[in-house]
């Protein structure tokens, strides 16, 4: 993500929205935005953390289908890793047409070849889709990127399935306890050298955007059409 913003980064300028900023982890690739707006949905954070993140949001909504903002008063909608938990895909690329000015810029990224992570995560979207939404709502598309190729996907799949065990291992019966832990305990074996196979993965396939159908994630570049 940081590698492809970074490039993408010199193009980001005039009144940006980020669309689910969390805590803004991306918000140096807007440094030169007139304004970087945020925002963030209530639900999705725990009653402590809401004051923390009240600090770094803009609006509060309860989905990206609705924004708090007029017709054409946007140069850049940005939206990372949020796609997969909207409802209703086409009324949300169609409220970001909304909001963007005729030559205005949608940056997203979205899961693809990943793991359900959330009880609202409902959506993969392929390359042909993320198009046919965009096209669809009045953009033309300049790029869908995926993130590295076969190396990159099989990884991020291998280290999630690690972090996520010692949870789902919890909630197993306790016949298939015992079952699980050990092809479990066997890929634990293996971790430090997977570690350092996936940072020469990376600095092979960093540059790799070209296979959208074996990823973990892509990226859609896209402007509003003028007329």
């Amino acid at each position: 993500m940081h590698h492809k913003l970074n490039c993408i980064s010199p193009e980001i300028r005039g009144r940006w929205l980020d669309i689910g900023a969390g805590d803004q982890p991306y918000k140096k690739y807007f440094a030169k935005a007139d304004e970087y707006l945020t925002t963030n949905t209530k639900r999705h954070y725990k009653i402590k953390e809401i004051e923390d993140i009240e600090k770094q949001t803009t609006y509060w909504i309860e989905d990206g289908k609705t924004l708090p903002l007029p017709d054409k008063s946007l140069d850049g909608v940005a939206c990372f890793q949020v796609l997969s938990v909207i409802d209703k895909p086409q009324e949300f690329f169609n409220e970001i047409s909304r909001v963007l000015k005729p030559g205005g810029m949608l940056l997203l990224t979205t899961d693809f070849l990943y793991p359900v992570w959330s009880s609202e995560d409902r959506y993969r979207h392929t390359a042909f889709n993320l198009r046919h939404l965009s096209e669809a709502s009045g953009f033309d598309v300049q790029a869908i990127e995926s993130f590295g190729g076969f190396g990159s996907a099989v990884y991020k799949l291998y280290m999630r399935f690690m972090r996520s065990f010692p949870e789902l291992w919890k909630n197993k019966k306790t016949s298939a306890k015992a079952f699980s832990l050990i092809p479990y305990l066997i890929l634990l074996i293996f971790l430090p050298i997977a570690s350092l196979l996936g940072t020469l993965i990376f600095e092979i396939e960093k540059n790799n955007s070209r296979t959208t159908d074996f990823t973990f994630n892509l990226l859609l570049k896209a402007k509003k059409r003028s007329i």
